[in-house]
C-alpha cells in the first residue's frame, strides 16, 4: 500500500479525479443554465411564422462555453465574495463578473499544472520516486498563490500611480474652486484634464462625478472615493471636506491648505528616499565594488612578490 502511494502515478490521478469530483456539480449547473439561456434566448429571437435564427449557434462556441463557467465559478459565501470584490475594484477589476473569473483564474492555476505533471511523468522517471509528488505539492500551492499575489502587486502599483498624482489632483481642484466652479463641477472638469497623465486618478473621479450627479450624498460619495482609491490622502481629503461642510468654512481656502500640505508632503517623502540611498547601496558597493577596488590596489604588489621571489 505504501508502494502504491508513494509510486510516481498514482497522486497526480487521484489529484485530477478528485478536482473532477469537485469540478462536477459546477459543470452541471452550468449545462443547465446554458440550456435554459439557450431555450430563452431562441424563444425571444424567432418571429412567428419563421425559422428559428441559428446563425450564430456554433460561433466561437468554446470561448462562450468558457466564459460561461467563469461566471458561474463564484462561491456562494457572501462573505468571501464580499471581501474578494473589495480586493479586486481595489486591483482596479471593477466589472460585474470580476469575481466569478477570479475564482475560475484560481482553479485553472490549480488545475491546469497537475495535467502537466500528469503528462510529465513519463519524462520524470528518471528522478527520485518522491519528485512527482512534491512537483505536485508545490505546482498547488504556487497555483493558489499566484491569483492574490498578482492582485496584490498590481494594488501596490495603483496606490504608487495614485500618490504620486495625488498633489496634482489637488492643484487643479484649487484652481478650478477659486476660478469660480462649484465642488461638483470640478471634480468633472479635474477627471477630464487628469485623462492623459493620470488615468487612475481620473478613472475614480469619473465614478465620483457620476455618483454626485446621481444624487448621492457628498459625504458618502467622497468616503467611497477615498476607499476605492485606497490611500490615507484621499481618506484626508474625505474628512476635511465632511469638516468644511459641517462647520461653513471657506472651501477654496481649505482647499487651498490642503493642496500646500500634499505639495509638502510630496517632497518630503522625495528627501526620504533620496536619505535612504546611501544606506541602500551600502551592500551593492560591499560585494561589487570593494572587491574590484581591492583586487586593483593589490594585484600590482601580488605581480612584484612573484617576480622577487622567482
Amino acid at each position: 500500500m505504501s508502494a502504491l502511494l508513494t509510486s510516481g502515478p498514482v497522486v497526480p490521478v487521484v489529484l485530477g479525479l478528485l478536482a473532477l469530483v469537485l469540478a462536477l456539480p459546477g459543470l452541471i449547473s452550468f449545462v443547465r443554465s446554458r440550456q435554459d439561456a439557450g431555450d430563452i434566448e431562441r424563444r425571444l429571437t424567432q418571429r412567428p411564422g419563421a425559422a428559428p435564427v441559428e446563425a450564430k449557434r456554433g460561433e466561437n462556441r468554446l470561448g462562450k462555453a468558457v466564459m460561461g463557467i467563469a461566471d458561474n465559478a463564484a462561491p456562494t459565501d457572501g462573505a468571501e465574495v464580499s471581501a474578494a470584490r473589495a480586493k479586486l475594484n481595489l486591483a482596479g477589476f471593477t466589472g460585474p463578473k470580476a469575481v466569478p473569473r477570479y475564482f475560475f483564474a484560481r482553479f485553472v492555476c490549480v488545475v491546469i499544472p497537475q495535467v502537466g505533471v500528469f503528462f510529465a511523468l513519463p519524462y520524470l522517471q528518471d528522478f527520485p520516486k518522491y519528485a512527482p509528488i512534491l512537483a505536485s505539492i508545490t505546482l498547488v500551492l504556487a497555483g493558489l498563490a499566484a491569483p492574490g499575489k498578482f492582485l496584490d502587486t498590481r494594488i501596490s502599483q495603483r496606490r504608487q500611480a495614485c500618490s504620486g498624482g495625488f498633489p496634482d489632483m489637488m492643484d487643479l481642484m484649487v484652481a478650478c474652486v477659486e476660478a469660480g466652479l462649484s465642488l461638483d463641477a470640478a471634480v468633472q472638469r479635474v477627471g477630464e484634464e487628469l485623462e492623459l497623465r493620470h488615468p487612475i486618478i481620473a478613472g475614480h473621479m469619473r465614478t465620483l462625478s457620476l455618483e454626485l450627479r446621481a444624487g448621492k450624498s457628498r459625504k458618502m460619495a467622497w468616503r467611497a472615493f477615498a476607499d476605492r482609491m485606497g490611500i490615507e490622502e484621499a481618506g484626508s481629503l474625505a474628512t476635511m471636506l465632511r469638516q468644511a461642510e459641517e462647520m461653513g468654512t471657506s472651501l477654496g481656502q481649505t482647499l487651498r491648505v490642503f493642496s500646500a500640505d500634499m505639495r509638502q508632503r510630496r517632497i518630503l517623502m522625495a528627501e526620504e528616499k533620496a536619505m535612504a540611498l546611501p544606506a541602500k547601496m551600502t551592500l551593492p558597493l560591499i560585494l561589487f565594488v570593494f572587491p574590484v577596488l581591492l583586487g586593483v590596489l593589490i594585484l600590482p604588489a601580488v605581480v612584484m612578490l612573484t617576480k622577487t621571489l622567482g
